[in-house]
């Protein structure tokens, strides 16, 4: 809650101290003056205290009044000089609390951008208490998160707020600024009865409307859309960390000479049903590691179990595994050259898929431009456009086929839809291309390993066969420290993969986590209590705008859009109802009452619902594009009846005494008359 107490402006010229001073109530508040009296000089020092004079289209000094900041005019063709000026403003909020806000327009000492804050009511206390003040900026990086010197940071927590944070253009995170949540409840004169919101500064925020009105209201959705947000980003983030494990895993499966088996790329609940395996070939079988580990240990027992042949003990053993090992060779050999071709071959189609690919998406990019251009054509109602020839008026095919070829040729549309599915087949051909390449180069890297091992073994046993009989087998010594030389790597190699497979499953459980996450937000976003508030702020709107008169548009073709939360008529489209501006579908009266109607909407259901409403509405001369006197006063009649908050509305009533008893006569409100002109000569 905001509560505006008093304010005071002080304007220091060549010729003495000028300025004014005001105090307001609590509930309706009229500041009433006659045009040129300085009204909206007053409603404009407001704002720039609040440091919202964007709502006036700048920012700093620029924006304020001459009379704050050149000269003074009083009494009417005297000139006065300013000098310095600068405005103090009281405010509370919820809970009672009070503080005094001072900025200067005007001053050779102080830059626009300093406020001061007094955590005290010195306007509405006149006790003299020297108190110091609170030095804070404004409109520079920072005032909106600077917790100790960034103004609208302090007076964000003042008010009790929590702005959210949405996602800019860029896809960057932002907090709304309350310079967004302003237009609100603050409508200015000559821009804030444009449009809904319509001084509302952009910031490169998306959909910021939306954003500002989920917060003003409380509504679910926008919290169910941040917990959307944070799936997607823990989803992306745990599918980069699976992507990495995947090839982390596939590095340790060829550094084993293991072949990986049950775990793709892309994350995955994992089952007992197909665990993640390593799969190590031994004489063209595939074993788990433990059962690898476990053969290798049974042959250590049978050598163990041996005493150390001499070299002619083996002769002829190894002259038959000579042989044996140059047949397995060639043939190993064949197998490579084999595999290797078809590894070639299947990347020269991956390339002419790639390339067909790239083709089809050209083609695409012609046919959607070809349909574009003929919808255009159509619309001017050209004879091209209509498939006719602008000089001899003969009918022109939508093809280039021979006009005596009796062939009915597709339409753009229908071509457009059959290269969308080409396309969609090719990238399934290039997808599953691009996985078989991936396995048969496993493949061709095991055979590599096993025919660089053979090789290796085939020069042990010729070296063996050549040297002499009578010493103790070398390559059975050999064997035996090898294999207790792989014993040691696969049990070192098998805690490895335990523990990848506990990386694995930690990840599988998150992922699983994400995906009970998504399944609990509703389909789309609103939740029960949503739907409740968005329909209270539906009815509250058409009760609005019936009361004041509103004959554009029959209430039961107007709604709430669900999009960006603000009033749109609809029209009925064969069985469907589009929705689009009611601006557009209101004269400029009508749609003032609808502006009316809406930010007191707002209002309402955000009181009704405790919700987030600074319980402030501001209104600079309302009564805008000649809307009658009896119209007008039902607007007044709605706002006298908010006790909740504070209305403060800023008119000039026709400039007429008769006009302003009419619109005002019954209503109980607090009256503030500046009669001549705000800014007057001050007293010592």
């Amino acid at each position: 809650m905001i509560k505006i107490n008093a304010i005071k402006i002080e304007i220091n010229t060549d010729s003495g101290l000028f300025g004014a001073e005001h105090k307001f109530e609590s509930g309706f508040n009229i500041i009433r003056g006659d045009n040129t009296s300085g009204k909206s000089s007053l409603f404009q020092s407001i704002i720039y205290c609040l440091g919202f004079e964007e709502l006036i289209g700048g920012k700093n000094e620029k924006t304020m009044q001459s009379v704050l900041k050149d000269i003074v005019e009083f009494p009417k063709g005297k000139i006065h000089r300013v000098l310095q000026s600068f405005i103090l403003l009281e405010i509370e909020n919820q809970h009672k609390d009070v503080i005094t806000i001072k900025r200067s327009v005007i001053s050779n000492s102080r830059e626009p951008q300093l406020v001061e804050v007094f955590e005290s009511n010195i306007l509405t206390n006149k006790k003299d208490k020297i108190i110091e003040g609170l030095p804070m900026y404004v409109h520079d990086k920072g005032s909106a998160s600077d917790d100790i010197f960034g103004f609208h940071m302090y007076l964000e927590k003042f008010l009790g707020w929590q702005l959210p944070y949405v996602y800019n253009k860029s896809g960057e995170k932002r907090k709304i600024y309350l310079q967004q949540v302003a237009p609100s409840f603050i409508i200015e004169q000559k821009t804030g009865w444009s449009d809904f919101l319509a001084t509302m500064p952009f910031y490169s925020l998306t959909n910021k409307e939306a954003r500002v009105i989920e917060f003003l209201l409380d509504l679910d959705v926008y919290e169910n859309k941040q917990a959307k947000q944070n799936i997607l980003s823990s989803k992306r983030l745990i599918e980069e960390k699976w992507n990495n494990l995947h090839k982390q895993f596939s590095r340790f499966a060829e550094r084993g000479n293991g072949k990986l088996i049950n775990f793709e790329s892309k994350p995955s609940i994992i089952n007992d049903t197909l665990p993640i395996k390593i799969l190590l070939n031994y004489k063209n079988e595939d074993y788990t590691i433990s059962d690898f580990i476990e053969i290798q240990n049974n042959l250590l027992k049978e050598i163990e179990n041996k005493l150390i042949p001499k070299v002619s003990e083996t002769l002829k053993r190894n002259e038959k595994k000579v042989d044996n090992i140059m047949e397995s060779i060639n043939l190993a050999s064949l197998k490579y050259e084999m595999l290797t071709e078809e590894i070639d071959f299947d990347k020269d189609k991956f390339i002419r898929y790639n390339q067909q690919l790239e083709s089809l998406n050209e083609d695409l990019r012609k046919n959607k431009g070809a349909q574009k251009v003929k919808k255009l054509g159509a619309e001017i109602s050209s004879k091209v456009s209509k498939d006719f020839c602008p000089t001899c008026d003969q009918h022109i095919n939508d093809s280039l086929l021979p006009i005596d070829v009796s062939q009915n040729p597709m339409l753009i549309e229908d071509n457009i839809s059959y290269i969308e599915a080409q396309i969609k087949m090719i990238k399934v051909y290039i997808e599953g291309l691009n996985y078989k390449i991936k396995e048969k180069e496993s493949r061709l890297h095991r055979i590599k390993l096993d025919l660089s091992n053979k090789r290796q073994y085939l020069r042990e046993l010729k070296k063996e066969l050549i040297s002499d009989e009578r010493l103790p087998s070398e390559i059975e010594i050999e064997k035996k420290i090898n294999i207790k030389k792989r014993i040691e790597f696969y049990i070192n190699y098998l805690n490895e993969f335990n523990h990848l497979i506990d990386e694995v499953e930690k990840l599988s459980n998150e992922y699983k986590e994400i995906l009970v996450k998504a399944k609990d937000l509703p389909f789309d976003f609103f939740s029960s209590n949503d739907r409740v508030k968005l329909g209270d702020l539906l009815s509250e709107f058409k009760r609005l705008i019936t009361k004041f008169d509103y004959k554009s548009k029959s209430n039961d073709f107007i709604d709430i859009s669900y999009d960006n939360y603000l009033p749109v008529a609809q029209k009925q489209f064969g069985e469907d109802l589009k929705n689009y501006d009611l601006r557009f579908d209101s004269s400029a009266s009508d749609f003032i009452r609808c502006i009316w109607a809406y930010t007191c909407s707002l209002y309402l259901t955000s009181v009704k619902y405790n919700a987030n409403h600074p319980k402030l509405l501001m209104f600079d001369e309302p009564k805008q594009q000649d809307i009658s006197i009896s119209h007008f006063k039902s607007f007044l009649q709605e706002l006298s009846s908010y006790r909740e908050g504070q209305i403060l509305l800023f008119a000039s009533f026709e400039n007429s005494e008769e006009s302003y008893k009419i619109a005002t006569e019954g209503l109980k409100f607090n009256l503030i008359h500046i009669k001549n002109k705000l800014i007057k000569p001050i007293k010592d």
